[in-house]
This record gives structure tokens, sequence and C-alpha cells, in this order.
């Protein structure tokens, strides 16, 4: 299973973002991202919540207590037609996450 850094590290790696360009998003330095991948610094519950939101990911998620990254469905994810293939829905996720990351890079 995967550790705390280890996870962060693929969720940002996920995103093609480095260690700066992710310490200037969550307005830490970027020592900090550093010590929280290698575990050498704990992360605070209110980073942990910052971290999570970021991501999109359920704090459970990443302090390793499940492998489920999915939050409880949105609003958006609760109007979708139940009539959609896995596929459809697959991309219509493709693509919120194309816009958020769209949106956030242009700050």
């Amino acid at each position: 299973m995967e550790t705390v850094g280890e996870r962060i590290a693929h969720l940002r790696e996920q995103r093609g973002m480095s260690q700066p360009q992710l310490a200037k998003e969550l307005n830490v330095a970027t020592s900090t991202i550093g010590m929280w991948e290698t575990g050498k610094r704990g992360l605070k519950d209110e980073s942990l919540r910052i971290l999570a939101d970021f991501f999109n990911v359920t704090t459970d998620y990443l302090l390793g207590r499940t492998d489920d990254k999915e939050k409880a469905p949105t609003l958006v994810a609760a109007h979708l037609d139940d009539d959609l293939t896995e596929e459809q829905l697959d991309e219509v996720k493709n693509f919120i996450d194309f816009i958020k990351q769209r949106d956030h890079s242009g700050k």
C-alpha cells in the first residue's frame, strides 16, 4: 500500500505537475511538498483537506484507508442519466477533469 507521500507524488505526477508547481498552487514552500512526499513531515488536518480538495480525492484515499479515490457523488454526477454506458460516464468524468485542469492552470 502506498504511503501518504507516495499518493501525493502520484497524484501530482498524474496532473503533470512538478513539486514547485504544486507548491505554488497550494501556497506552500517547495520543500514542504518534498518533505510530505518523502514522509519527513506529517500533514496537518487543514493541509490534508486542501490536498484532497485540490486533487478531488477523499482524505481517506490520501491516508491510505481506501483505494477508492472518488468523493461522494457531486451535483453533476447525481443528475447524470442512468442509461449512459460506462464508457460514456468515463468520457464525462474526463471532460470534467479537463475543464478543471484547464481553468486551474490559467490562474
